[in-house]
């Protein structure tokens, strides 16, 4: 929970906005030390420094009624300490999509790998929607599978399972929404099916299981505000007895406000995730953001963020916590390159009940890339498009 508190990917987020061929990416070199990798009790193997590579993709393309687009970006950590063990990082997204405004159908495929000291996953999913607008109403169907597998560490084996668990999943998605202006409410439903490769996993629980998550869901977008939130209620049965059913309430919420100089951003959620601890069906994961930025002039911005968050693992006493707090600067150098330095704080609680803490500095310099810029013809005055690096 503290990488993805403190360390997480930012991912590059594919918009559904098919204007014109788009083509952009980034590449960011990081350097620092990291007082507790492992964020363990403090009887562990101690800091390290470490270097970093973030690479990140966005493209899109549209013929007609026809649209396309590719999101990409890998990160990978690697640490002087050899007792380390290196983080890396994938993920890519295929879009696709057929129609308009009206009416569409649109397919995306999720491509994604993790592997950390405390956690090795990957997921291949496949995701089909239709969508129809009739009037000020939206309705809309999403289909999707997928194929996981998931591997953490655990205090029985001291290590990760000898084995993944391995699971396909199926969903469906039907909902209705009311869209007037920048506003837009709905409800819609979540009704998913999960099969494990084995009928008993390595502790010998059964863990297939069925959910239905009925979701309400609101948001507003404007130029310089925009907040959207939704509330669900989870419902999951377990296949085997000794796994309760699950019930409980989750939510998803956004605001964004910007004014003058000043930007500020929070989150907060409560999420259900897998987890492969031997006497819990799931865990329960919440987390509340903010940050609040500050463009000091043209060339310089500085950041603030603090954070909270926490993982319940069902049907036990066991709970972890982390707290953290971030101060950063950018400073944007021209030609596309940009300075960053960030210093973050973190604090928690273990599930063994240890407290671990850390200290993160990093210094960062970041090149993007934009072959595809619009520019201005100076004849015409027509839009152009930049030609490829």
């Amino acid at each position: 929970m503290r990488k993805a508190l403190v360390c997480g990917i930012l991912l590059a987020l594919l918009r559904p906005v098919w204007g014109a061929d788009e083509l952009a990416a980034s590449l960011r070199l990081r350097g620092g030390f990291d007082s507790n990798p492992q964020f363990s009790n403090g009887t562990g193997i101690g800091g390290s420094a470490f270097i970093a590579t973030d690479a990140s993709l966005v493209a899109a393309h549209k013929d007609g009624d026809i649209g396309l687009g590719l999101a990409a970006e890998a990160s990978r950590t690697q640490y002087a300490n050899p007792d380390v063990v290196s983080a890396l990082n994938g993920k890519v997204i295929i879009r696709g999509m057929l129609g308009g405004d009206d009416l569409n159908l649109s397919s995306v495929t999720t491509i994604s790998d993790v592997s950390t000291y405390n956690l090795r996953s990957s997921d291949l999913i496949q995701s089909v929607k239709g969508e129809a607008k009739i009037s000020s109403f939206k309705m809309f169907v999403t289909a999707e599978g997928a194929r996981s597998s998931l591997n953490q560490t655990n205090a029985i084996f001291q290590d990760f399972l000898p084995e993944a668990q391995q699971y396909l999943r199926g969903t469906v998605i039907p909902g209705i929404a009311y869209v007037h202006g920048k506003f837009e409410v709905g409800t819609s439903v979540n009704v998913s099916v999960r099969r494990y490769a084995r009928e008993f996993d390595v502790f010998g629980y059964r863990r297939d299981n069925e959910r239905v998550q009925p979701f309400v869901f609101a948001k507003y977008a404007d130029k310089d505000f925009s907040v959207a939130g939704s509330l669900s209620q989870l419902r999951g049965t377990w296949h085997d007895p000794d796994f309760s059913d699950v019930r409980a309430l989750l939510y998803d919420g956004k605001l964004h406000w910007k004014r003058d100089a000043f930007t500020l951003d929070l989150a907060a959620w409560r999420r259900a995730n897998e987890t492969t601890f031997p006497i819990s069906p799931i865990t329960i994961d919440a987390a509340f953001t903010g940050k609040l930025s500050w463009a000091a002039s043209a060339n310089l911005t500085l950041s603030a963020a603090a954070g909270y968050a926490t993982t319940r693992y069902l049907d036990s006493p066991f709970e972890a916590t982390t707290r953290s707090i971030a101060f950063g600067g950018v400073y944007d150098l021209g030609n596309d390159y940009a300075l960053g330095l960030d210093l973050t704080y973190a604090q928690g609680v273990l599930i063994s009940g240890d407290n671990a803490n850390a200290l993160i500095l990093s210094s960062s310099i970041t090149r993007k890339f934009t072959p595809l810029a619009q520019g201005t013809d100076s004849k015409t005055g027509t839009k152009t498009f930049g030609k490829l690096l």
